[in-house]
Parts: structure tokens; sequence; C-alpha cells
């Protein structure tokens, strides 16, 4: 194929979207809503991940004390504790030690530290560490029946939690997606139908003096696959604007939730918005001109 077939080719997916116009803004606009909520998906499905294998990397135990309980207490299980199975260390702090914690990992963030200084609401407790991270279930169950202890926290229990919770996005988010993409489907065959149409007599001539199968269908396969990508474009822009607002807000909201980085988040929602937007275009196009173009 020549430079000049491909050139025409090109011009002729131009025409044919200038054509029908409005047809194909509600192409790619429903390309877009459907592209934008598959990115939605993969942002949370991102940052679950994220967090989940910063947790895996950690192998504390955190246990928490009743309030009001008496000193001599608590000294008198850090002492019991060292001395248990798969115990490594234990160490000891108070709710003003926890407080000062926060003001040193989290500096700026002014509000927070007001209100901790204003009404203290953490309790004393423990850091436990274990020889190995699967020994951690076991010296919770013990921590947790003791009767000053007011609550146990470690990674596992969220580590599970938060790894159920990335299936669940990852289905839901699938199957809202299949819903999305047959609607995106249906309007984007009837954009290229439409184009098919209003071109009949053209395509009858083109065969008349001999042109090829492939190269009739190519400007409507072209014409999809634009506005596949267009969608996609439209729908990353959004994305990303929308996110970098979400990371913003987090910091002062949420300052105790890791975000993933924002290029890593971009990387991927470009990847499945691109080759979705392509996908959905290609598939879409070669649907309308099966019934169409039987040539």
């Amino acid at each position: 194929m020549t430079l000049n077939s491909i050139g025409y080719l090109f011009r002729e997916a131009g025409r044919s979207l200038s054509r029908n116009l409005w047809m194909a803004v509600a192409s790619v606009s429903t390309v877009a809503i459907s592209l934008f909520v598959l990115a939605v998906f993969v942002v949370v499905s991102t940052n679950v991940n994220h967090v989940t294998t910063l947790l895996q990397n950690q192998v504390e135990l955190r246990v928490f004390v009743n309030p009001k309980t008496p000193r001599a207490q608590e000294l008198s299980l850090l002492q019991q504790a060292k001395s248990w199975p798969h115990v490594r260390k234990v160490r000891f702090f108070t709710k003003q030690q926890a407080v000062q914690a926060l003001k040193n990992e989290f500096p700026d963030q002014h509000l927070l530290i007001q209100a901790i200084t204003k009404s203290n609401p953490l309790f004393d407790g423990y850091d436990v560490y274990t020889h190995r991270a699967n020994q951690i279930p076991k010296v919770a169950h013990r921590f947790s029946r003791q009767p000053i202890v007011h609550n146990v926290v470690y990674q596992g229990m969220v580590v599970q939690r938060l790894t159920r919770l990335g299936h669940i996005v990852k289905w839901a988010g699938w199957i809202v997606e299949a819903l999305l993409a047959v609607a995106t489907l249906l309007i984007i065959v009837n954009t290229i139908r439409l184009a098919v149409f209003s071109r009949r007599r053209e395509v009858q001539v083109m065969r008349l003096v001999g042109a090829t199968s492939w190269f009739i269908r190519w400007p409507f396969i072209l014409e999809g696959l634009a506005i596949g990508l267009l969608g996609a474009a439209v729908a990353e822009a959004v994305v990303a604007a929308g996110y970098g607002w979400v990371v913003r807000k987090a910091a002062v909201a949420l300052p105790f939730w890791p975000m993933a980085a924002f290029h890593q988040v971009l990387v991927r929602t470009s990847l499945f918005t691109g080759v979705g937007g392509l996908a959905v275009g290609a598939v879409a196009s070669v649907i309308a001109l099966r019934r169409f173009l039987r040539v």
C-alpha cells in the first residue's frame, strides 16, 4: 500500500467523522464514560495493592492497653511477654510517647497535631516483634487473652482484609465494565453503520473499479479506532485531574493513608484506557462492517 493510499484512508476516516459529527460525539462520550469507570476501579485497586504491599513488609504487632490500667500491671505484662515463645522484642510506650511519635512522623499536619495535643485519644501499649511473620497470629492471640489488653492490631489482619477488598474491587470492576462495554459497542456500531450507509453508493463504485475488501473497510476501522482513542484520552485526562485532587485532599484528611504515587497510577490507567479504547473501537468497527460490507 502506497503513501497516497494510506493518506486517502485517513482522510476518508476524518470525512466520515465530520459527516456524522453528533453520533461521533455521542460515541466518544460513551467510550470516555466507560473507560473512566474502568480507570476508577484501576485507581482503587492500585491503592489497595500498594497499602497491602507496604503492610506485608512489616512484621510489627501493636497491642493497646485498657485506659486507667495501673502502670505496675503494664510493666508486669511487659516482662512476661519478653519470655514468650516467638517473641523477639517487646517495647512499651505510653500514650504521651505515641502522640510525640505522631508529631515527629507528620510534622506538617498542624490540625492533627493540635487535636491530639488538646485531647489525647491514644492508649498505652506495646510494639511486639516476632522472629517470623507467620508467628504473629499466635502471639496476637496470646495477648488478646490478657485482661488488661484493650485491642490487638497486626498487619496480618489488615493484609487479609485488604486482599479480600482488592479481589472484590477487581471483580466488581470487570462486571461493571463488561456491562458498559456492551453499551459502548452498540453505540459505536451504530455510528459506523450510519457512516457506511451514507457512503453506500461510493462503496458500490469502489467495488466496480476493483477496490479490495480491506481497502474499503479500512477508513471505517480507522474511524472506530479514532473514536476509541479519543474516548480514552478524555477519560485519562479526567482521571489525572481527579487523582491529583484526591492526593492533595487525602494528605490533609487522611494523613495515615499511604496513597500510591501519582505517576504509578497514571501509567496503569493510561495502559488500561488506551488499550481498552482501541479494542472497543476496533471490535465495534468489525461488527458493523460484517453486516454492511459483505464483499
